[in-house]
Order: structure tokens, then C-alpha cells, then sequence
């Protein structure tokens, strides 16, 4: 086990070197253009359990050199889903167990916190609050947003160079999104 906890700690480090040099070149809104696919050791020590269930998250395949069934039961769910229009950002994501993420499937936040226990029901408003920095209730649906699986180049570079190429960011806010027509 101290194998994987090396492991996760190395990730963890990468992924703030990462976090950082997105803040320099977006600002505050990092968050928002961060793709979820480059931070699954960030997102996955977020909590331990299932929000929407509360059952036990099993470790990410990543983090083990032979993965078996028991270590891939985290799957990453869009809790505003892409074919809504809900970004491919790490705000938008949480690992949650494979039944939840498969019973929630496309269905609109909103909607799905009233088929929760409601038990649970409090702890995922309060998960998607944290991370949106707004309720589920603002979120308005829109045309579907792609899967961003590319990386961004620009992580290659050293967050000196990206500092002389980014002297202030070049967005003033979230990525705008696409309505329905």
C-alpha cells in the first residue's frame, strides 16, 4: 500500500503544478477550462464515498499497477451532463460509485436529486454547491458540450515560461456556452 500512496502523492503534486500554471493562464476561472481527465488523483481524494449514495468508492485504476474489478468502481460523472450542455471541467465532476453513475446517466442534476435517498440527497446539493459555487437550480440547460480528452499543450511548458507568455489571462470569464435553438 505504500506503493500506491507514493503514487497518489506523486500525482497529486503533478496535478498542482498543473492547477497553477492553468491559473496563470486563465485566472481565476481555471476551474472552469481545467479538463477532468488531468486531474483524476485531485477529483478522486475529494471524498471517499459516493456522494449520492454514500457507498464506498473503490481506489482508481490509475493508482494501482494491476488493476482488477474491485479498483475500477470509481466512475467520473458529470454532474451537469455534457449532452445538457454541463462543461468538461473539473468543477462539473465528481467520482461517484458505478450503480450511481449509471442510474443518473444524462439526467439533469436537478432531477436526479429527487430520485436520492434523502439522506443523501443533502450531501449531493451540498457537493455540487461546493464545486458550481451556485445551486443546481441556476443551471440552464443548453446545446451538448464535447468530451475535451486532448491535453493542453500549454501544461508542457514551465510556469516561468508561461508567466512571460501570459502576463495576465486571457479570459475574463467562463467559457461561454451554446443554447438550444
Amino acid at each position: 500500500m505504500a506503493a500506491v500512496s507514493d503514487s497518489l502523492a506523486k500525482m497529486l503534486a503533478d496535478e498542482a503544478a498543473k492547477e497553477r500554471k492553468l491559473e496563470v493562464i486563465f485566472g481565476v476561472w481555471w476551474r472552469h477550462y481545467a479538463v477532468p481527465y488531468e486531474f483524476p488523483a485531485t477529483l478522486y481524494v475529494e471524498r471517499s464515498t459516493c456522494p449520492y449514495c454514500g457507498g464506498p468508492l473503490g481506489m482508481l485504476a490509475l493508482l494501482v499497477s494491476e488493476p482488477t474489478t474491485e479498483f475500477q468502481s470509481a466512475h467520473l460523472d458529470h454532474m451537469d451532463p455534457l449532452s445538457h450542455g454541463g462543461e468538461d471541467s473539473i468543477r462539473n465532476t465528481v467520482y461517484v460509485c458505478r450503480d450511481c453513475n449509471l442510474a443518473k446517466s444524462r439526467r439533469l442534476f436537478i432531477d436526479w436529486l429527487e430520485k436520492l435517498d434523502p439522506t443523501n440527497r443533502e450531501c449531493a446539493r451540498q457537493v455540487y454547491e461546493v464545486k458550481h459555487r451556485h445551486t443546481p437550480e441556476v443551471f440552464q440547460p443548453g446545446a451538448k458540450h464535447p468530451r475535451l480528452r486532448l491535453p493542453r499543450h500549454e501544461l508542457s511548458f514551465d510556469e516561468s515560461v508561461l508567466r512571460k507568455l501570459f502576463p495576465k489571462p486571457i479570459v475574463s470569464g467562463p467559457p461561454e456556452r451554446k443554447r438550444d435553438n
